[in-house]
């Protein structure tokens, strides 16, 4: 009988307890699961590149003055995860302005990182605040395969034969002499311009132009850099990572296509990919120049050439 009577106290005292809590848990608020806010340029994309299966994840933030980071991270259609990196410059800043990259800062066929460039090219009211990989160039002469332009001389001035190499070699892009980005092909562009460029290097396939895609034969899904203008002189830089599968596989001319329309650029080029694709801002938070994507050579990799976002604030 103790056993029993000892059974019901605590059959009763657990009807209690329940009743207590479940009547406290009905005068409580319950959770409300909230979606997170994804920035504006993520949410163009996922929307209107049709490459995004999901978001994963996003960061957004100010570098400085008229530049904008933006990081995502994404399934795609494909079933691959993707990394992209994406600099917003607004190039109307009158603090900003883009300039051509070169080992040591000098005029001599050479390489470094892109990194190492920007400490050669840094200076007082001459602060290097992003950068990334441009052309595309022979590995033993170091020479690149299309146009070089550095403070207004010619160091190159024609293209090379792309036999090999098809898809480089077809394009340019360029700051002319009154400050304004151009994106243009290696012909009848580059001869109407050849004479008002200040900073210019070759590019690769077209991605976009005149605000459409643009189609082109080649199908591989490998790291790439791009660049993008805007019809509002608004540059965008441009870098997806690849070669990981868990982290990131990379992407194709198609895909990139997409992607830089969805960011509303007028035209688009692709630049040198694969071990060379770097993306690099000094971090706002310590005076230091920040690899912030995942090279696939597994650290960044000696280049010939780079297009550094300058700033002339001391």
């Amino acid at each position: 009988m103790k056993t029993n009577y000892r059974y019901k106290i605590l059959l009763n005292a657990g009807f209690f307890a329940f009743f207590i809590l479940t009547g406290c848990k009905k005068n409580e608020s319950q959770p409300v699961k909230v979606e997170k806010e994804f920035s504006a340029i993520t949410k163009s994309v996922a929307a209107n590149s049709g490459i995004v299966a999901k978001v994963f994840s996003d960061t957004t933030f100010t570098t400085s003055n008229g530049v904008e980071e933006t990081d995502i991270h994404f399934l795609n259609k494909n079933g691959y995860s993707t990394k992209v990196f994406i600099l917003k410059i607004d190039l109307k800043n009158p603090e900003l302005s883009l300039k051509v990259g070169t080992a040591y800062n000098s005029t001599a066929y050479s390489k470094q990182t892109v990194a190492d460039m920007a400490k050669y090219a840094d200076a007082a009211s001459n602060r290097v605040i992003a950068g990334i990989n441009a052309d595309f160039y022979n590995t033993g002469t170091l020479v690149p395969i299309g146009i070089l332009y550095k403070n207004g001389v010619g160091i190159k001035t024609s293209f090379s034969d792309n036999t090999g190499r098809t898809d480089q070699g077809l394009s340019f892009f360029g700051i002319l002499k009154n400050g304004r980005a151009v994106i243009g092909n290696n012909t009848t562009d580059y001869a109407a311009l050849s004479s008002e460029l200040r900073d210019a290097t070759g590019g690769g396939v077209f991605l976009v132009k005149d605000s459409k895609e643009v189609s082109t034969a080649f199908a591989t899904v490998e790291p790439r850099t791009a660049i993008g203008v805007t019809e509002n002189q608004e540059v965008y830089f441009v870098v997806v990572d690849g070669r990981n599968f868990y982290y990131s596989n990379g992407i194709n001319y198609e895909q990139l296509s997409k992607l830089m329309v969805s960011l509303k650029v007028k035209d688009a080029i692709n630049l040198d990919g694969g071990g060379s694709s770097t993306f690099m801002i000094k971090n706002p938070l310590a005076p230091v120049w920040q690899i912030r994507n995942m090279p696939s050579d597994g650290s960044p990799r000696a280049v010939a050439n780079s297009w550094l976002l300058i700033s002339n604030k001391p």
